[in-house]
């Protein structure tokens, strides 16, 4: 629970904070270094389970090591002190200590209550008792000091602060709120480790997280400009036949290729029409960037056909045509919107897609009916 409730915080926090993780407590939030919040988890996987019983381990154990704390540093008392559970936290001492943060009770009446408490002794409690002492050995001052501070946060349910999460830290409403959560997670855990590794205290600032957070937006945000794995784009049967039938595949056939490199062309030209689909419905690639990638794969393959006739004066219509196809399609990657594209179908099936509509074609003596006298 401490992970999660450190990420809790962070989303909660003012930009000049930073989160603590078993450095002065379980989780801190410090401000120019300084404490201002301390915090203990007790997370039970027991339903009902009495976690903060008036003699409770957990419970004196933690008002022991809050009032070692007690002054901070600098002299100043810490601000809040928060005893967080996922349980219902009943018996007297707590239910005292809530009725001081409501209002209802002063803090020298939980004084009195914590200390009527602990009179109480069992044979079970004889474990506690050391620790017990140690809490009543203080003055009433300074533990009405601590009671004053002190904030009972019950029934902690990690899905609800989840959604508060989303607007401390303002997630995108257009992106995955549980994945950037899941990966702001392991985010923490990774720099903690590390931290811990060098010795150094596990503190982690409200800006960095916030920094990390929109890191992660933006990948996301790429990810919906980027096309699925060839893998994932599946061609059936009615799709190939269609495919064989269009103009692209007359254009392949002019320079003789062989049926394996005019099935790959086919299953590239669905797939691209496929994912341009998808991108342009989910994606939100402008209109423009279609016709802007058709022009510069346009102008590529008008250098390609150039340097081909140069490089094969003499070649056959097949040869100089298979050296085009070569050229334009075997290993290229062009980019989509700015973004690097990576999926050979993608540039491939482009250009079989602008040999559809007569705008490339292969075969260096083919001349479009509209440039035919």
């Amino acid at each position: 629970m401490q992970l999660d409730r450190a990420l809790y915080l962070l989303s909660k926090a003012d930009a000049d904070v930073s989160i603590a993780v078993e450095y002065f407590d379980d989780v801190s939030a410090l401000r120019a270094g300084v404490p201002i919040l301390h915090e203990q988890d007790k997370n039970s996987v027991r339903s009902g389970a009495d976690v903060l019983g008036d003699r409770s381990k957990a419970l004196w154990r933690t008002l022991e090591i809050w009032l070692d704390l007690l002054p901070g540093p600098d002299g100043r008392l810490c601000d809040r002190y928060l005893l967080v559970t996922n349980t219902v936290a009943k018996g007297a001492i707590v239910s005292a200590f809530k009725a001081v943060g409501a209002g209802i009770k002063s803090p020298s009446d939980a004084v009195l209550v914590l200390r009527s408490a602990a009179r109480l002794r069992s044979k079970s409690a004889s474990k506690i008792q050391t620790t017990i002492d140690t809490v009543l050995a203080n003055d009433d001052e300074r533990l009405e000091q601590l009671v004053s501070r002190i904030e009972i946060v019950e029934g902690f349910d990690i899905e609800v602060a989840r959604r508060e999460m989303v607007n401390g830290f303002a997630i995108h409403p257009r992106v995955d709120a549980t994945f950037v959560l899941d990966k702001l997670l392991g985010w923490i855990t990774g720099v903690l480790r590390n931290l811990w590794a060098a010795q150094q205290p596990g503190v982690i600032s409200r800006q960095a997280c916030v920094l990390q957070c929109r890191s992660i937006e933006e990948q996301l945000a790429r990810q919906r400009f980027l096309p699925k794995p060839a893998g994932d784009v599946v061609v059936t049967e009615v799709d190939r036949d269609r495919a064989l039938a269009r103009p692209f595949v007359e254009h392949l056939s002019r320079i003789d290729l062989e049926e394996d490199w005019v099935l790959e062309a086919v299953e590239h030209f669905v797939q691209f029409n496929i994912e341009k689909h998808r991108l342009a419905a989910e994606g939100e690639i402008p209109v423009e960037e279609w016709f802007n990638r058709a022009e510069r794969l346009g102008q590529r393959w008008r250098n390609i056909v150039r340097r081909a006739k140069m490089d094969l004066p003499t070649g056959s219509r097949t040869e100089v045509g298979r050296q085009i196809l070569a050229q334009a399609t075997f290993d290229h990657h062009e980019n989509l919107a700015g973004q690097d594209c990576h999926e050979l179908y993608m540039t491939s099936g482009h250009y079989h897609r602008l040999a559809d509509d007569d705008k490339v074609w292969w075969d260096p003596d083919f001349k479009p009916i509209d440039d035919r006298s």
